[in-house]
């Protein structure tokens, strides 16, 4: 996310400013001076939810308290939100600054709630479905248009042979 600072990554993504560091860190390959280290505590933990085993098994196997399992249960609940974030980054490229204006317009008008942002995505949806139709019935005007330029014309050529 270039030109914001941690903080602001941190508080759009709302994960903490040491995990945005170590992201940070590992996408500009700063980590791969700590992989001789063991697996830390949370490495353990997420591998261990990855295969399934329950947060009273971790906590057991990890000798932690249950704050401290549940606060990485919650974190590694947030990664696959973090991956999508990272995707819709990785979409908009440069324009994510849209995305943002969307956020802080959203929260500044105190509709950043689920389901006032249901209720946005509906109303998108219906707005792109009215101008599909908007540009059906266009066309279906542009026909009936031509045909009353036919009838014009062809009133005007029965008229004359009237006369």
């Amino acid at each position: 996310m270039e030109g914001l600072t941690t903080q602001n990554i941190a508080k759009v993504t709302h994960v903490s400013l040491k995990d945005i560091g170590t992201i940070i860190r590992k996408f500009n390959g700063e980590e791969a001076k700590y992989q001789n280290k063991s697996p830390s505590v949370t490495s353990k933990a997420f591998q261990m939810f990855k295969e399934g085993k329950s947060r009273v098994d971790v906590a057991i196997a990890l000798n932690l308290e249950t704050f401290e399992i549940i606060s990485l249960f919650q974190g590694y609940l947030k990664l696959p939100d973090i991956d999508k974030l990272v995707t819709v980054y990785d979409y908009l490229g440069s324009d994510l600054s849209i995305f943002l204006d969307l956020f802080d317009r959203m929260n500044d008008e105190g509709i950043l709630t689920q389901p006032a942002i249901a209720r946005f995505v509906q109303s998108a949806e219906k707005l792109a479905r009215l101008e599909e139709e908007s540009l059906k019935v266009y066309g279906q005007i542009g026909r009936l248009n031509d045909k009353k330029f036919e009838l014009e014309r062809e009133v005007e050529s029965v008229t004359s042979l009237l006369r």
